[in-house]
């Protein structure tokens, strides 16, 4: 039985929500929203976090027995509300529950996705021997070039079964690149050339990647011309590639589109306007018109097509050899 909304996941696990931005792609956070919706006060500086309760933290059990007897194993996203990652004092003592929760739970694969690859390593346990256990897989945010450079070395020197990267919003084009030492000089390798992580050639790379646009009353659209250049590196890499959305904007036909509504940006984005299409100059950047239909209407077709793939990862059987061992 599935409980999540999100595309890519089976159930949703908040085990305490509240955050603090951080990045770009924070600007118009989604729980955030909620959580002032709920008059909870749990973001920015010096705010609490909120925890939950017992019967909540008993969910992954249930969903672990099921997934057991079905001789499936199901995808549990953690955090929605929150990064669990974050390091916030209030949140420590619920992360060391959280890891025992995902140690007593083998049958559920525990997506963790960080805005703050850098903590990974120094908050997981020291029982775990400075690698994640298989049925864990350590993702981080991407929403631009900027984020792609700064976490993903961080992501990874993090030994785990399945690394991945989310773009959710995608905010600009993104070459993906990694930066290792090797000898004495900075290798700077395409997504491709990060299948084999020059400090470690076993366990190494990206894994999987998540396309998202922005939702929301203030979100900002996503160019088609971003989302393809994500798909094609990742064909080339042997990458799983997941385009979860459109968001608000959907891409509409630029000449076809009506007068009055669409402008131009830096980015190649246009919307909004009363200039006329035909005069608009884009510094090089392919223009696009965008309709705000919603991300219901707006759906998931990238060409034509829906991209769904996911990495390979623990079979039930697999991990009924482990409990055995």
């Amino acid at each position: 039985m599935q409980n999540s909304k999100i595309e890519w996941t089976d159930h949703t696990f908040n085990p305490w929500h509240g955050c603090m931005k951080v990045s770009e792609g924070c600007k118009n956070c989604y729980a955030e929203t909620l959580d002032n919706r709920w008059k909870g006060g749990h973001w920015g500086p010096g705010s609490p976090r909120k925890q939950m309760s017992e019967a909540y933290w008993r969910q992954p059990l249930k969903w672990n027995a099921a997934a057991e007897k079905a001789g499936k194993m199901a995808k549990v996203f953690c955090a929605s509300m929150a990064d669990v990652f974050e390091g916030h004092p209030d949140t420590l003592p619920h992360l060391k529950r959280l890891f025992i929760l995902i140690e007593n739970t083998p049958h559920l694969i525990w997506q963790l996705l960080t805005k703050r690859p850098e903590n990974i390593l120094p908050l997981i346990p020291e029982r775990w021997g400075g690698r994640l256990p298989d049925n864990v897989w350590i993702g981080t945010s991407v929403e631009n070039q900027a984020a792609a450079d700064t976490r993903i070395p961080h992501l990874l020197q993090v030994p785990a079964r399945v690394r991945f990267l989310s773009m959710e919003p995608l905010l600009g084009p993104l070459t993906l690149r990694r930066q290792a030492q090797s000898s004495d000089e900075i290798i700077r390798a395409t997504l491709a050339g990060a299948i084999e992580d020059y400090s470690r050639p076993v366990e190494a790379g990206i894994d999987w990647v998540i396309v998202g646009g922005e939702s929301g009353p203030h979100a900002r659209p996503m160019h088609p011309d971003w989302v393809r250049g994500i798909r094609d590196q990742c064909a080339a890499a042997g990458v799983a590639f997941f385009f979860k959305q459109w968001g608000e904007w959907a891409p509409v036909d630029f000449w076809g589109s009506e007068p009055g509504k669409i402008w131009c940006n830096e980015r190649g984005i246009a919307i909004d306007s009363d200039i006329e299409p035909r005069q608009m100059q884009c510094f090089g950047q392919r223009v696009q018109a965008f309709k705000k239909l919603g991300k219901k209407t707006a759906g998931r077709l990238l060409d034509g097509s829906e991209y769904s793939e996911f990495p390979s990862s623990l079979t039930a059987e697999d991990a009924n050899k482990r409990l055995k061992a």
